[in-house]
């Protein structure tokens, strides 16, 4: 492979995780509205001046915070509500490449369901908070592959 095709690789690779954190902040900063919304009509506010103040329509607002309500709480002494959440955290830039590591490889997974046959079928049977997430986040460029093999390769010595 020429020098040339290595570092459009790296370029591709760089851009890649620049959109990631980029999806990872968007979603991130979409998620605080919402709570910071129902946090406010928690507080007694009028969902119309909720509403106003972030540039909602009331219905749309009331949509916002029911999604907010949704919202698993933290789990303690982690810095997320899921890996998925963990993982966004990371690519964002809020979280530490050490924290993410400690956290996915020591985090209570629920079971996944079997897998299947065929590729497509194996992405259709994606089980939320399961280690479909940090699977997920690799295939998106939220994690690079190197960080994926530690999480994993951790994560494997705790049933051995």
């Amino acid at each position: 492979m020429s020098t040339h095709l290595e570092q459009a690789r790296e370029a591709y690779k760089s851009e890649q995780a620049v959109l990631a954190g980029n999806r990872a902040r968007t979603a991130l900063a979409h998620e605080r509205l919402a709570l910071a919304a129902l946090a406010a009509v928690e507080a007694g506010e009028d969902l119309n001046e909720v509403g106003r103040a972030i540039g909602l329509h009331p219905t749309n607002a009331a949509e916002l915070i029911e999604k907010a309500r949704q919202l698993a709480p933290a789990l303690p002494g982690r810095p997320g509500r899921s890996p998925e959440h963990v993982i966004m955290r990371y690519a964002a830039g809020e979280i530490s490449r050490e924290e993410l590591i400690e956290t996915l490889a020591t985090w209570p997974y629920v079971q996944a369901q079997p897998i299947t046959e065929g590729l497509h079928d194996d992405y259709a049977s994606f089980t939320p908070g399961s280690f479909d997430e940090v699977e997920k986040a690799a295939n998106l460029s939220y994690i690079d592959d190197d960080t994926y093999e530690v999480i994993l390769q951790r994560y494997a010595l705790r049933y051995q």
